[in-house]
């Protein structure tokens, strides 16, 4: 990945070659699509977020070029490729090329990872109530594929595990605008920090560790973070429930931050932390635990803890 971001680097028609292949590619797998929003966020850190705009114009028109190469084996009118193809890369561009480039603008100017972090959670607080307020059924879109995977599985099932999943079919739908949104914001993250990453690689080797490891989001947002969390709890709003999915999202990160930082500080073996990632793939709980620790740290800082505890000793 080093030598792809080295690429990138080359110049703006090969930042949008990168773009452009990897937004298809991700088409077909789609993390790959991640290296697409990460090289945006590269471009726009070292060159600054006019560069990146000019870039992903770029990349627009040659992911144009490779979305007609795809719908001509589709089997579609060849007169109707352009605004096939316009339609797919517009979606691509607004739904993960321009989060990059807002978050890692944001990053390139204020050079403050917390104010980017809490800028992209305002900005998908807000992309979730105007989903509930202006597309109500989002999810409904969603409803015949549930229901086709419903059908199948009433072969294979009994009668109360199906009727136990048809009753969660109806709180699902109603979910998915805050699902979508948060997954929205994780793939931005993940953008985000390989971005980051890339660039320390090239102009400030070890820098992003450290800007990672001492990231702290401070109590009001935690406070923020815990009102959301309450409220959610009290009214059971599926609103509530997807404002509560992001901030959860924001202060796994934080807990990430605090995780690696404690396993420098032990001078812990990578395998340990490789280990951690692996049990909160498999165990929800693990992840909260996370997450807890990112939201109790505004508060005893357990970091600095730690440290002070190990100068003492030294």
């Amino acid at each position: 990945m080093i030598l792809l971001a080295g690429f990138v680097l080359k110049g703006v028609l090969q930042a949008a070659l990168v773009i452009s292949a990897m937004a298809m590619l991700g088409l077909l797998v789609a993390p790959v699509g991640w290296l697409s929003s990460a090289a945006v966020v590269l471009v726009t850190l070292v060159n600054g977020y006019r560069q990146g705009l000019v870039t992903m114009a770029a990349a627009f028109a040659g992911s144009l070029l490779f979305a007609m190469i795809i719908f001509a084996g589709t089997g579609e009118t060849a007169a109707d490729f352009p605004a096939l193809a316009f339609e797919l890369v517009a979606y691509i561009a607004l739904l993960i090329w321009l989060p990059a480039w807002i978050v890692a603008a944001a990053l390139q100017i204020t050079v403050s990872l917390k104010l980017t972090l809490q800028l992209l959670t305002g900005i998908c607080l807000l992309a979730v109530a105007v989903f509930y307020l202006l597309f109500p059924d989002f999810g409904e879109i969603w409803r015949g594929y549930f229901d086709q995977v419903i059908a199948e599985l009433a072969g294979q099932t009994d009668a109360e595990t199906l009727a136990a999943i048809q009753s969660m079919e109806d709180g699902l739908i109603r979910f998915l605008p805050g699902l979508f949104v948060s997954s929205l914001m994780f793939g931005t993250l993940v953008s985000l920090f390989l971005g980051r990453w890339w660039q320390a690689v090239y102009f400030n080797p070890g820098g992003f560790a450290q800007e990672f490891q001492s990231l702290a989001l401070g109590k009001t947002m935690s406070l923020v973070a815990l009102a959301i969390v309450a409220l959610s709890l009290v009214l059971h709003s599926f609103v509530m429930y997807a404002f509560m999915t992001v901030v959860m999202l924001l202060y796994l990160v934080q807990g990430l931050a605090i995780l690696h930082a404690v396993f420098r500080i032990k001078a812990m073996h990578v395998a340990w932390l490789v280990l951690v990632y692996g049990l909160m793939l498999f165990i929800p709980q693990v992840m909260m635990l996370v997450v807890f620790v990112g939201l109790a740290d505004s508060w005893i800082d357990v970091r600095q803890r730690l440290a002070g505890a190990d100068g003492r000793r030294s």
